[in-house]
Parts: C-alpha cells; sequence; structure tokens
C-alpha cells in the first residue's frame, strides 16, 4: 500500500484526519514516505494553536539573521534550538497570532514568559494563555510583541510554500513588509489591522498590483472615508476579489457613495460587508 498509491491518494485519506492529531501522529513513524506527506498536514494551520509555547520556540528559533535583527532594540531572549529535520515553516498555510474563541494571543504569551532575561515564570509551563502579560507595562510591552511578530511574519512569508491566510489583529505593517507581500503569490486571503494613512497607500498600492487575493478584511480600523479614498479606487481596479469585509470603518454616507459607484462596475465581488460603517439613507444604495 505504501509504495502502489500515488501521493495524491495519501494525501487525500490523511487529509480526511486532519483533525485526528493521535491517528495522524501514529501514521508518522510508518515509514519516511508517509512521514513526509502527514508532516505538512499536521503543520499546515499550527498557528491556530499558537498558545502552546512550544509551537513559538519553534518558530523563533526558524528567524534568519535577518529577522533576529529586527530584535535587538528590545532586548529579546530568543530560544536557541538546533536545526529541526523539516522546515515546519514552509508547510504553514494559514498564519495568525490571537485566538477569538479563546481571547489569547500566543506571542504575547511567550513573550511573558520566556521572553526576558529576568523572567520568574515557570518555563516548563508550555500550555495555554494564562494572562500573565496583563501586568505588564502595556505600551512597552505591546511594542515588543509586535517586533516579534514583524519577525515571524516576514518568516513566514520568506519559508512558506503554501501560504494562503494570513491574519494579522495588531498594525504592524509598513513598506517592507507589503513589498514582500507584494512578491507573494500564494496568499489568496489576507485580514489586516492598519491604523494610518501610509499603511493605506501602501495596502491600495498592493491591492492594485496583486492577482491572486480573493478574500481582503480590514473591519473594525475606523479609518474613516478620508483615509479609505485611495484603497477605494484601488478597488476600482482589481479583478480578483470575491470577498470584502470593511466593517466598522466610519465610511459615513460620502464613502458609501464613493464606494457604490466604483463597485457597480465591479464584475467579480460577490461578497461585501459594510456594518457598523454610519452610511445613512443615502450611503446604503448599493
Amino acid at each position: 500500500m505504501i509504495t502502489i498509491l500515488p501521493d495524491e491518494c495519501l494525501l487525500g485519506i490523511f487529509n480526511t484526519l486532519r483533525i485526528n492529531y493521535r491517528t495522524l501522529f501514529s501514521c508518522l513513524f510508518v515509514s519516511r514516505h508517509w512521514c513526509r506527506i502527514i508532516i505538512s498536514i499536521l503543520w499546515s494551520e499550527p498557528t491556530k494553536y499558537f498558545d502552546d509555547l512550544r509551537l513559538v520556540r519553534i518558530y523563533l528559533s526558524a528567524l534568519n539573521a535577518e529577522e533576529q535583527a529586527l530584535l535587538i532594540p528590545f532586548d529579546i531572549v530568543l530560544p536557541n534550538y538546533s536545526s529541526p529535520l523539516f522546515e515546519y515553516s514552509s508547510f504553514a498555510t494559514y498564519v495568525g497570532f490571537y485566538f477569538v474563541d479563546r481571547d489569547t494571543d500566543g506571542v504575547k504569551n511567550w513573550l511573558c514568559k520566556e521572553g526576558y532575561e529576568d523572567v520568574h515564570m515557570n518555563n516548563d509551563y508550555n500550555y495555554y494563555d494564562d494572562y500573565s502579560y496583563y501586568n505588564y507595562d502595556y505600551h512597552n510591552f505591546n511594542e515588543k510583541a509586535n517586533a516579534i511578530k514583524y519577525s515571524l511574519i516576514s518568516m513566514f512569508l520568506r519559508t512558506s510554500k503554501k501560504l494562503k491566510h494570513l491574519n494579522v489583529n495588531e498594525p504592524i505593517y509598513n513598506k517592507i513588509l507589503i513589498e514582500k507581500l507584494q512578491k507573494n503569490t500564494t496568499i489568496t486571503s489576507l485580514k489586516l489591522r492598519i491604523n494610518n494613512l501610509e499603511s493605506i497607500e501602501l495596502l491600495s498600492e498592493f491591492i492594485d498590483k496583486n492577482t491572486t487575493l480573493t478574500s481582503l478584511d480590514i473591519s473594525r480600523n475606523a479609518l474613516g472615508f478620508k483615509e479609505m479614498q485611495k484603497l477605494i479606487k484601488a478597488l476600482h481596479e482589481n479583478t480578483t476579489l470575491i470577498s470584502l469585509n470593511l466593517d466598522y470603518n466610519s465610511l459615513f454616507s460620502k464613502g458609501g457613495n464613493a464606494l457604490a459607484e466604483i463597485l457597480c462596475k465591479n464584475t467579480t465581488l460577490t461578497s461585501l460587508s459594510v456594518r457598523q460603517n454610519q452610511l445613512g439613507s443615502q450611503g446604503s444604495w448599493f
């Protein structure tokens, strides 16, 4: 069976077991061939379980010299792991750091427990966020956590050959990262937090040139129509987006009218959400 079935069949079979981790894990030891196939499934969406500190350690150990250098100003103590058997980040199809269902942030959890020289937490505590980081200075701690996320995103964009979904709940985007996104040809779904005009301009340029993105979520940014104008214009040129979420962005009636004018000419968008934008009676005529 191991040598007769083609990889496509084995992958299909193992994919039906993708949430049955115990069974998949036991199959790892059947053969090297099975192991290579199953590893790609087990590590396809690992950041959905990023409150396990062991995962954070593994990925931080995968940062290259340039990505580590970004963290030097923050005096963050990185784990020192030997090279793993597989480049686990190369299998990632989904990357995100915040989990709404558990209201937890794996990077902040790791930083609180292991990211400081004088850390007093128990390093054997591997599971689940206990919100200890709430006791740290909010601004300083968030700045360090965002720096780590920035380096990790850079690493995933560099190493992952199958990355399709990127979900970042912090406003950490800049020109360099957007340029890296522009070079990516695999991401189809993007969810971002953006909080300034520069980020909007960079994102607008990205959307204007991108030909693979099908889903964009920039909800809950409260940007306002003035800041969103360039992005709305970029939507006019885009021909690949089929889903767009602009909830809670304070577009008001002026933004609603501008969006309606552009989207009425769009032939690809099939899903649009503009809740809580105070569009008014005039701006709600889509």
